[in-house]
C-alpha cells in the first residue's frame, strides 16, 4: 500500500537549548556553501541543511523525483489518523518535518512488517526507513543511519500515586512486577532473583490491566510505547517515574535508514534533525505523544 502526502507546515518553535547540536554529521564533507543553491525551509538562525551536500547526487535526485517512505501501521510511532487519514505518529511527524526543511515534498508511503524494513530499504522498495530503527553490528554492515533524533529505553511504572514509593531498580525487590515477554527487560528481570514475583504478558494490554486491578506494584516496559499506551488511555491510573534511572544502553538512540551510499540526502536530512533538535521542534513533536525532554538528555551519568 503507497499513498502521496503533500508538504508539512513548519512547526511552531519551543524554547529548548541543546548541545547536541555540535555532534558530527555523517557522510561526506560539505562544498562551499556558495557552489549550491539554497531550496530548503531555512531554520531561524539561518541555515539552510540543503548547502551541507557531498557530490553523490542522491538528495537532488530525492528533490526531483519524489521520496518513499519505509514504514509499518503502529500507533503512535506510525500510523493513519482514523478521523484525518492522514500520517502521523511520532516518527512519521519527526520525518515528515525534518524532508520539509530540505525541499522534499512529493512523499509515497510503504507499509510492510517491521521484519521486511531493512531488507525493503537494501532492495530499493522504498528509500528513507522513517520507522526507528537503532545502530546494531548486524544493521551497521548493510544500511547507513541518520544522524540520532531522540532515546528510549526501559521505564518504570506504577500506579497513579506511586503507592509503593518506588523510584530505581534496586527498589523491585520484594515487589510484584511486571514485563511483555519478548523484550531485553524481560531477560534482565529473569536473572533476578530477589523479586515478590514476575510476570510475564503478550502485551501491554493485559499487563496494564492487571496493575489497574491491583495484582501488580510495578511494570519495566519500553519507554515510548507504553508512554504512547498511556497518551491514547489517558483515564488508566498508571503512571511513568519521572525519575527512574534506565538500565538500557544510553547510546541506543532512535534513527532512520538510508541505503549505504547515498550520503548527499543523509547528510542534508540528518543536519536538519540536529536544528531541530536545537530549536525544539523534535520536543513539541514528542510531546504530542506523552514524552518529553527526557527522551532528548539521556547521557551516561545523568
Amino acid at each position: 500500500m503507497s499513498e502521496f502526502r503533500n508538504p508539512v507546515s513548519r512547526r511552531r518553535f519551543v524554547g529548548m537549548a541543546s548541545a547536541l547540536g555540535a555532534l558530527p554529521i555523517v557522510g561526506r564533507a560539505a562544498l562551499p556553501a556558495a557552489a549550491q543553491d539554497a531550496s530548503g525551509e531555512t531554520f531561524s538562525n539561518g541555515i539552510d541543511a540543503t548547502r551541507y551536500l557531498g557530490g553523490d547526487g542522491s538528495y537532488e535526485k530525492y528533490k526531483n523525483d519524489g521520496i518513499r517512505l519505509g514504514l509499518i501501521e503502529a500507533f503512535p510511532v506510525n500510523y493513519t489518523d482514523p478521523e484525518t487519514g492522514e500520517r502521523t505518529g511520532w516518527n512519521t511527524d519527526i520525518v515528515l518535518a525534518a524532508l520539509g526543511h530540505i525541499g522534499i515534498d512529493k512523499i509515497e508511503f510503504v507499509d510492510g512488517p517491521w521484519e521486511s524494513m531493512v531488507p525493503g530499504l537494501q532492495s530499493g522498495r522504498f528509500d528513507l526507513l522513517a520507522s526507528d530503527v537503532h545502530v546494531t553490528p548486524e544493521r551497521i554492515e548493510v544500511i547507513d543511519f541518520s544522524a540520532p533524533a531522540f532515546w528510549y529505553g526501559d521505564a518504570l511504572f506504577v500506579p497513579k500515586g506511586n503507592p509503593g514509593n518506588l523510584h530505581s531498580w534496586d527498589d523491585l525487590a520484594g515487589k510484584r512486577v511486571g514485563v511483555v515477554l519478548g523484550t531485553n527487560y524481560a531477560d534482565w528481570l529473569q536473572a533476578r532473583d530477589d523479586l515478590g514475583e514476575l510476570k510475564t504478558y503478550k502485551d501491554t494490554t493485559q499487563m496494564a490491566a492487571d496493575m489497574v486491578a491491583g495484582r501488580l506494584d510495578a511494570a519495566i516496559s519500553e519507554d515510548s510505547n507504553f508512554t504512547g499506551y498511556l497518551a491514547q488511555n489517558p483515564d488508566i491510573p498508571i503512571e511513568a517515574v519521572a525519575d527512574y534511572v534506565a538500565q538500557s544502553d544510553l547510546s541506543d538512540w532512535t534513527r532512520f535508514g538510508f541505503r549505504i551510499g547515498e550520503n548527499d540526502i543523509n547528510n542534508v536530512f540528518s543536519r536538519a534533525i540536529m536544528e531541530m533538535l536545537i530549536n525544539g521542534e523534535i520536543l513539541a513533536i514528542l510531546q504530542k505523544y506523552g514524552l518529553g525532554t527526557r527522551n532528548l538528555a539521556a547521557f551516561p551519568g545523568m
